[in-house]
């Protein structure tokens, strides 16, 4: 009985894990008109939506420029130096893989194409914080977290109007051994993609 219930409550905290990893489904009717929203659609930490438009006017997303200037990086004798700036080379990949994954059925790009018919993603990359490996494999139960925090653009791309901006932060505890550092930035850009993926189906 007692393994029993031991093994319930490891799966239990294995699931909510999981559900902290990988969000839900998007939340119906979430607001599309003009203001400054906090956890909108259950999932964005701060979204302004600045100008309203339909997704239906749009043939493409294309995932633009993401600075990343500023970005605090760990001290270069640091074994987390070098993966941090290997994910910090190419951040607009595994975003473009996220709004893929869970987005509109639209094509998605990596590029600096603008034009009609084009939805542009651009924005900078706040923080890129690996945490601690070892934490994460001994601690476990979010110990040891890598956080990634971006602020984020929606332009239409013809015009150059801002429609959204957003602030999103996402982190990642669990992993083979702990999760390496590159897996889980990755993994933390590519569900802030899938944020906006799903965000997106609102409009």
């Amino acid at each position: 009985m007692r393994h029993t219930h031991r093994t319930a409550t490891l799966c239990l905290a294995i699931a909510a894990l999981l559900l902290l990893t990988f969000p839900a489904a998007a939340k119906k009717n979430a607001p599309t008109t003009p203001g400054t929203y906090t956890d909108w659609n259950g999932e964005i930490d701060q979204f302004e939506i600045v100008e309203t438009f339909s997704l239906a006017d749009y043939s493409k997303i294309v995932v633009g420029e993401f600075s990343t200037d500023g970005v605090e990086l760990p001290d270069p004798e640091d074994n987390a130096y070098e993966p941090v700036q290997k994910v910090l080379e190419d951040v607009r990949t595994p975003i473009a893989n996220g709004i893929r994954k869970k987005g509109p059925k639209l094509p998605v790009e990596v590029g600096d194409g603008g034009g009609e018919g084009v939805l542009l993603l651009r924005g900078r990359i706040l923080e890129m914080n690996p945490g601690s490996q070892a934490a994460r494999y001994w601690g476990g139960f979010g110990a040891g977290a890598a956080g990634t925090k971006i602020e984020g653009e929606l332009v239409d791309a013809a015009s150059g109007r801002v429609l959204v901006r957003f602030t999103q932060e996402r982190r990642s505890g669990t992993g083979a051994f702990g999760g390496g550092y590159v897996e889980l930035l990755k993994r933390n850009l590519h569900t802030v993609g899938r944020d906006v993926g799903i965000g997106l189906k609102q409009f």
